[in-house]
Order: structure tokens, then sequence, then C-alpha cells
């Protein structure tokens, strides 16, 4: 398949290779949520837990974004045709996808496997960037800053992680060790995750805005510290230890000020602008609610759910933009109120799951939620294969 990176039809090639991330996302998103299910919960394997925990921001939001609508929609904000090179990409699914399979059962050699997988898809995004683009930089949207920003941050946080699951595989650390770096992993976790989720929640809400509007001056900004200043500041801290405290109030300037600032200029352009409330609408204004129950979960006691919180409205931005993916590449095909449907039962079956007392109510809505992503995800795959067959 390698020679479709280089083959005389280089647009489809790069459809073929976001389609390709996309449709992983959208296993790896299955696959995470069916572990969370209770009767999946009797016999855990060794890196199950850890498994749901990373799974959501490392192996769907990072290779959907970067990969999927990087692929699709990043070379028509920078007014090119093509990424520049289509072939890391490639490469970048093939360690992606192992990693994914692998993670379950063996989620140190996972995490190693994903640290190179997205550094090849991150080397793509920059050098488009450089190479590629025909606009400047002051005249692109909010979601090629994300992009950007989000790509730079990986070629951070990739290399160390990577560092630290190589010397625990030379020292024979078994795959329960793996359960020590969840708390070390908060915050490049959230920093990729919250990076690309809110440049898909201004390209849903403002899709044709650019640097003249509010949101897309504060975005540059926003993007940069978020996923370049917190995990700077995240790899620093790896080589003397970082105390709890600081790594708390790190979180809340280099994610949630940012954050904030950005929601706030982005709601003021919406208010102008008197959108309509369509199905891609709905999945951005539920992923910026969720946001914010996470955001103020932070500030209390505990904190329990602001994590759960943050990683559901991740993912309600994941699914408006491959909502708006699917209505892109095969208009007419998807009803208008099926996506609005989906929205409202996937955000009520978020805020169940965060409430202990309605939780078997949202994970029952949640599974409802996961079969409509399994039957999409079948019928883009019949719809496609009849497109080629009719090409």
């Amino acid at each position: 398949m390698t020679y479709q990176a280089f083959d005389s039809t280089p647009a489809l090639s790069n459809r073929r290779i976001g389609t390709s991330f996309i449709l992983l996302a959208l296993f790896a998103g299955l696959l995470g949520g069916s572990l969370a299910l209770p009767f999946l919960q009797t016999h855990p394997t060794a890196g199950l837990a850890f498994c749901h925990g990373i799974l959501m921001a490392f192996f769907v939001i990072c290779p959907a974004a970067l990969g999927g609508f990087g692929q699709w929609l990043l070379p028509a904000e920078l007014g090119a045709d093509r990424t520049t090179l289509p072939a890391f990409s490639l490469a970048g699914f093939c360690f992606l996808s192992s990693g994914v399979v692998l993670l379950p059962v063996q989620p140190i050699i996972a995490l190693a496997l994903w640290a190179v997988g997205v550094l090849a898809l991150a080397i793509d995004i920059i050098t488009t960037f450089l190479e590629g683009r025909t606009q400047r930089f002051r005249t692109l949207s909010p979601l090629a800053w994300s992009m950007l920003a989000t790509a730079s941050g990986v070629t951070i946080v990739a290399p160390a992680l990577a560092a630290v699951v190589t010397q625990m595989m030379v020292n024979g650390a078994p795959a329960s060790a793996a359960q020590g770096l969840i708390g070390m992993l908060h915050l490049p976790e959230t920093a990729l995750m919250l990076t690309p989720a809110l440049g898909l929640v201004c390209h849903l809400l403002m899709p044709r805005q650019g640097a003249k509007s509010l949101s897309g001056r504060v975005a540059p900004y926003a993007f940069g510290c978020m996923a370049v200043l917190g995990p700077l500041c995240w790899m620093d801290g790896l080589f003397g230890g970082m105390p709890t405290v600081v790594q708390n109030s790190l979180v809340s300037l280099t994610q949630l000020v940012p954050s904030l600032v950005l929601v706030a200029a982005l709601c003021g352009d919406v208010w102008k602008q008197r959108r309509a409330l369509d199905g891609t609408t709905l999945w951005a204004l539920g992923s910026i609610v969720l946001f914010s129950a996470g955001w103020v979960a932070e500030f209390m006691p505990g904190h329990a759910t602001d994590h759960t919180a943050a990683a559901f409205g991740g993912v309600m931005a994941l699914c408006g933009g491959f909502y708006a993916w699917v209505i892109r590449l095969l208009p007419d095909h998807i009803p208008a109120p099926l996506s609005r449907m989906h929205a409202v039962l996937t955000f009520v079956g978020a805020l169940c799951s965060l409430t202990p007392a309605l939780m078997p109510v949202g994970e029952g809505l949640m599974g409802l939620s996961l079969l409509t992503f399994g039957l999409l995800g079948l019928f883009l795959i019949r719809e496609t294969g009849r497109a080629r067959a009719r090409a």
C-alpha cells in the first residue's frame, strides 16, 4: 500500500490516508468505550484500566485530528492540494494501528509505538505548514493553528514518552507498571486532547472565520500556550520531579486560562453570527459545556471527575468533526435529525456518566451512542467501496 503515497493522484492518496485515520480513530473509540462497559470488568487484563484512561487522547483524538482531518481539511486551510510528506503519515498509521491493538495487553509497547507513529504524523503536518503553505500565518484559521500547535506539542511529548517507556522495557518492567504513568501523563494528555478539540469546535461553530474575528486573533496564542508551553514545563519536571501543587498550577495556567479566553472570544463571534442550531453546532456546544464542567470540577475538593468530563468534551468535539466530514463526503446521505438526536443522546449519556447515581443510565446511553457510531462506520465503509467500484 506504500505506493499510494506517491501515485499520480495525490489528492486521492491524501483522502485515502485521512479516511484510514478516521476509521482507526473510530475503531479505537469503540474499543475504549467497550472496555469501560461493566461486563468487561470481570476479568481485566494488566493494561485494561490504563488503556481506557489513555486511549481517548492518545489513540483517538490525536490520530483523528492530525491524521484524519489533517489530511482532509488542512491542505485547503493552507491553500495547498495535499500534505508534503504523505509517506510519513502512512508510516504513522501503521505504527498507531499496531499500538491500538496492543494497548489492552501490552501498554508499554503500545505507548512506544504511539510515540513513533504520532511523531511521523507530526513531521508531515509541520513540514506542510513550512513548505506547502501558500497563505500568510496571520490569515490562517483557528483549525489550522490548532493542528500546528498539536503537532508541535507532539514533538515535545513523544520523544520524552518514548525515552520513559524504553527505559521501562530495558529494565524489564511488567505491563502493570504502566499504571504509574497515568499521573505523570495528566498534563500532556490534557494538552493533546484539548488543543485539537477546541480547534474542531472553532471550525464547527465558525467554519468561515478568519484572522479578523476575535477568536481568530486569540487562537494562535491560546493554542501555543496549551500545546507547547504546557508540555515544555512538563518535560522539564521529568528531570527533577514535580510536586502535585505545581503540576495542578501548570494545568490551570497553561490549559484552563487560555481555553477560557478562547471560548469566550468564540462565543462572542458566534453570538454576532446568529448561527442556527444544526447537528454539528450541537456537538460543538455540548463539547464546550463538558469542558466547562471539567474546568469547574478542577477547583472542587478532590476534583475526581475533571478528567472524565474533559475526555467526554474532547470526544464530542471529535464526533462533531466526524459528522461534518461524513456530510461533506456523502452529502444528502446522512439525515439532519440523526446528527442532532445523536448529539443529544451522547451529551445526556456523558452527563449521566459523571453522576454516580445515574451512572448505569449513562453507561446505557453511551452504549447506544457507540452502537450508532459503529453503524455509521459500516455505512461509510460500504459507501466508500461502492464509490471505488464505480470509479
